[in-house]
């Protein structure tokens, strides 16, 4: 295995993700991913967006990250809202919708594990 040293604030090769509602961009920069088929591959990410709307669709795949910049409102599924920020740890079940509002400059660390 190689040791990978990395800082969630280093935005080199970071991608555009997601399009928040009001046209907001967000951005993924790949930390470290798993060998073999990229669909089955375990993946770690930072994800840095601004202001916005970021509603997830299902997927077949876990998601859990740490929120470690900024705050927004969280809704996983239909249960409550709730507000993140600095220090929240956040799971999405395989199968269930997210929805993010982003209120203040964001960064998580996050790891998807697929789910057969």
């Amino acid at each position: 295995m190689t040791t990978i040293y990395s800082n969630v604030k280093d935005d080199a090769g970071r991608i555009k993700a997601a399009v928040a509602e009001n046209g907001a961009q967000s951005y993924r920069r790949m930390v470290w991913e798993d060998q073999g088929n990229s669909d089955t591959a375990v993946k770690a990410a930072v994800w840095i967006a601004e202001p916005g709307v970021y509603p997830y669709p299902a997927r077949a795949l876990e998601e859990t990250f740490v929120v470690m910049e900024g705050e927004a409102d969280c809704r996983i599924g239909e249960g409550e809202k709730r507000r993140i920020g600095p220090g929240t740890i956040v799971v999405v079940p395989k199968g269930a919708t997210a929805w993010l509002e982003v209120l203040t400059s964001f960064r998580k660390f996050a790891m998807v594990v697929p789910k057969p």
